[in-house]
């Protein structure tokens, strides 16, 4: 077994002992089985010479090569070993973190092959070449210390070209990473290989992970997705990032997802829709809860509990009365403190900070900031409630325009 750290640096020299420079790296073919192909040597005044690997003649102290070598470039499929593996990320599921590969170890027979990566601090200490006098030392004090080693079947390249491979047998355990982090390393992908991906996990935490992507990301995943697999991922996310995404796209396929959702759902997205062109419409999400006013603070409580599941977050109730007109508002802080049988219109706050669809945005922020409110209701001519608007999807949609 050999390691990458072992032979970077060697002269590399011709059978008359012409020596043409020091090993910098190998090029290796991205595949099943990664097969080095040519030995990349740096001659010095910015020349490389990448000469393929069936000239090598020994593999020793210096590597020696055929007098009549040639130059080639490099080939559809292949990569740099070191540029492209050595000291890059990967997703470590079973850890569930991300570690880096510090040494890459190869296989010399039949033919020069990757056999895996190490990942451990041996991996570093193998660059100095203290690896073993460490080792020593560790034994003499009692302690030992194991290699972290994975071989090659145990990766999967989904985007070695930009240094990101995860663990091929541990996919499916791709739910133990936050979607937020998860999204982070997606965007180092192509999208081929994030649908491929997204493909692992179920629609549930799929949807959350394209929730945290940049808007190009969703916007090219739902080109490469079926009418069927979009509705389905819709099903599962937040109506008002449903809508950003759903806008980017053609009428006619947008038009075919939404025709593909249960009968709620395209309610819920439609009427959002309807509404993006004004300059709150766009931020409206329908995650919100109403009562009446002559509702106990033990009742809302109860309802809250069984009416919410499936809310992101929730900070207020709106009390409306019985023409739906709102009348009141009270957080969650007041209700939580109120006497379970006290009726909400004793406890609610009449003074409504409201916004209407066209109420610009800057304008909207100055309120929440001002009045110290993480939401506004959005109401109608007629005091009828539209939906509300986080001080969270505000900000980010200023801020993306700055």
């Amino acid at each position: 077994m050999l390691y990458f750290s072992e032979l970077k640096g060697k002269h590399v020299k011709t059978e008359q002992g012409i020596r043409l420079g020091r090993l910098t790296d190998l090029v290796f073919l991205a595949a099943a089985q990664p097969t080095v192909t040519k030995l990349v040597v740096d001659g010095g005044h910015n020349h490389l010479y990448i000469i393929p690997i069936r000239y090598i003649i020994k593999l020793n102290a210096v590597i020696t090569i055929m007098d009549s070598f040639s130059v080639e470039a490099i080939a559809h499929q292949e990569l740099y070993l070191g540029k492209n593996l050595l000291d890059q990320q990967i997703i470590d599921i079973r850890g569930n973190k991300v570690v880096r590969v510090n040494d890459v170890a190869l296989q010399d027979k039949p033919v020069l092959t990757i056999a895996g990566v190490d990942i451990g601090i041996i991996g570093v200490l193998r660059w100095f070449g203290v690896d073993e006098t460490f080792g020593r030392i560790l034994r003499l004090l009692g302690k030992t210390i194991t290699s972290r080693f994975l071989s090659w079947t145990d990766i999967q390249p989904l985007e070695l070209a930009r240094g990101k491979v995860v663990l091929k047998k541990e996919e499916k355990k791709l739910s133990r990473l936050m979607p937020e982090d998860l999204a982070d390393h997606l965007e180092t992908m192509s999208i081929r290989n994030v649908t491929r991906v997204l493909s692992l996990m179920d629609e549930e935490l799929a949807a959350e992970v394209i929730e945290s992507l940049n808007i190009t990301y969703q916007q090219n995943l739902f080109k490469e997705f079926t009418p069927e697999r979009s509705a389905i991922l819709v099903e599962h996310m937040n109506p008002d990032d449903a809508v950003d995404i759903l806008l980017t796209l053609t009428e006619r396929r947008r038009a075919a997802i939404i025709t593909n959702l249960s009968q709620h759902k395209n309610t819920e997205i439609s009427s959002l829709l309807s509404l993006s062109n004004t300059p709150i419409g766009g931020l409206i999400t329908p995650e919100y809860f109403v009562a009446n006013p002559e509702e106990t603070a033990m009742r809302i409580r109860q309802r809250i509990q069984g009416e919410t599941q499936d809310f992101s977050s929730l900070s207020y109730v709106y009390i409306v009365n019985a023409q739906k007109q709102l009348v009141g508002v009270s957080s969650l802080h007041e209700l939580l403190l109120a006497p379970s049988d006290k009726p909400l219109y004793k406890f609610m706050n009449p003074s409504l900070v409201v916004l209407h669809l066209t109420t610009p945005k800057t304008t909207a922020i100055k309120r929440m900031l001002k009045y110290k409110l993480e939401t506004l209701p959005v109401i109608d001519d007629n005091k009828h409630m539209l939906g509300i608007v986080t001080i969270d999807d505000l900000a980010e949609s200023i801020l993306d325009k700055i």
